[in-house]
């Protein structure tokens, strides 16, 4: 059996926040100030990884994630090459942890990334479906097998004190799906043990997701997975040192924050406009979708046995190519947010939207309980902040080349 599905990023629908959780009453909504604090101060480069030529462990095909261990060494999942690229904190390249396959410690279409708080190396690989652990040498411990679920394809995953991940999951496709279409308007939020146990659905995000099924031939089966309209609020959230979450999921300025339960403990709120979807929105929408389907970034195939590789055919031709864009769907309005992510001090990284929703948005600098420390402008969001203060950001040059660069935070920001 086949199974291919195409993806783009991470979506929601723009759900009424009353819809879930607490009621407002039980629960404590801060106010962050509404003029911007700037924080004065930069961020050097240390070193950077990932080059169109060079040594093996220099070129990478596609980074589907990067991480940080305590020693503030660098790990970069490279996709297509299923494997996992570690560097020590000066850059200097240390070990490759996995290789393409589909024996014990080998990966097939690895999809996410997370290191435990002993170093654990913790890879998603969404053919088996699995979690397949690594020492940090690099020694294969086990593969922890994933249930009747499946982690979202652009969804983020944090490891979690308790002794697991956090995702968000949606029912995994069976063995025999039935040709039809599905459509999902909840997506829990989960916590997934690796020590035994069911998994625990921690909060119910409002999310549309429709799932096609078709056969394509005898043992065939094409699953095509529909995200909701482009420009929707995505699911943006981080696992806070203790066990607390921080999550965001709807079109205004709202964190919220989550004790280790699921539980709301506070909102943190700013008054941030959210502006209308224009014309040229939606053009700059569609060029960066054409450009994604001409290079096959993204694109995942899954085939019996488990084995990922070359989708069956290439990018869609041009007339089909226009059809697929002219059918896309958008949201009324740009949300707020773009991005969200925990430092190992607690910290949140809070992105907002840029007005031009092309270059790299303001990033606010906030406390769990709800302290507004200032604004950081021409930076981005890192992709990962490591407890020494080193800083990971993901590119993609004009020549299509995936890098890693690495910046050093100054102390204030940490």
């Amino acid at each position: 059996m086949m199974i291919r599905m195409r993806t783009t990023a991470a979506s929601l629908l723009a759900a009424a926040l009353m819809t879930a959780g607490a009621s407002a009453a039980q629960d404590r909504v801060v106010q962050l100030p509404r003029q911007d604090r700037v924080l004065q101060g930069t961020a050097p480069q240390v070193y950077a990884v990932g080059a169109a030529e060079g040594a093996d462990h220099e070129i990478f095909g596609e980074i589907a994630g990067v991480a940080f261990d305590a020693s503030d060494n660098l790990y970069v999942l490279d996709r297509p090459n299923a494997r996992v690229m570690v560097y020590g904190p000066n850059g200097r390249f240390l070990r490759q942890i996995g290789r393409k396959g589909q024996g014990p410690g080998e990966l097939t279409v690895p999809m996410q990334l997370a290191i435990t708080g002993d170093g654990t190396v913790v890879v998603m690989d969404l053919a088996r479906p699995a979690y397949s652990l690594f020492r940090p040498d690099g020694t294969f411990i086990r593969n922890v097998a994933v249930e009747g679920l499946m982690p979202g394809p652009n969804s983020p995953m944090a490891w979690h004190p308790r002794g697991g991940v956090v995702s968000t999951f949606r029912a995994a496709p069976s063995n025999n799906p039935r040709t039809g279409t599905h459509t999902e308007n909840i997506v829990p939020l989960t916590f997934y043990p690796f020590g035994g146990g069911n998994p625990v659905r921690l909060y119910q995000i409002p999310q549309q997701w429709t799932t096609q099924s078709s056969s394509s031939g005898p043992g065939q089966m094409q699953i095509r997975l529909s995200p909701p309209p482009t420009f929707s609020p995505a699911v943006l959230f981080g696992v806070l040192p203790g066990g607390q979450m921080a999550l965001s999921f709807t079109s205004g300025y709202t964190v919220r924050i989550l004790d280790a339960n699921g539980q709301t403990v506070r909102y943190l709120q700013r008054a941030m406009p959210v502006r209308r979807t224009t014309d040229r929105d939606r053009e700059r929408a569609r060029a960066e979708r054409r450009e994604m389907m001409q290079s096959g970034r993204g694109r995942i195939t899954i085939t019996r046995g488990g084995g990922g590789g070359p989708p069956p055919r290439g990018a869609p031709g041009g007339a089909e190519m226009e059809r697929m864009l002219g059918e896309m769907r958008f949201a009324d309005t740009i949300p707020a947010l773009k991005g969200l992510r925990v430092a190992p001090s607690g910290k949140l990284w809070v992105e907002r939207t840029p007005a031009s929703g092309v270059e790299d948005g303001p990033v606010d600098l906030l406390t769990a309980e709800g302290q507004y420390l200032g604004t950081i402008n021409g930076l981005g969001l890192p992709a990962a902040i490591s407890r020494g203060g080193l800083a990971a950001f993901t590119e993609v040059d004009d020549l299509g080349v995936d890098r890693v660069v690495v910046r050093r935070l100054p102390q204030p920001w940490r």
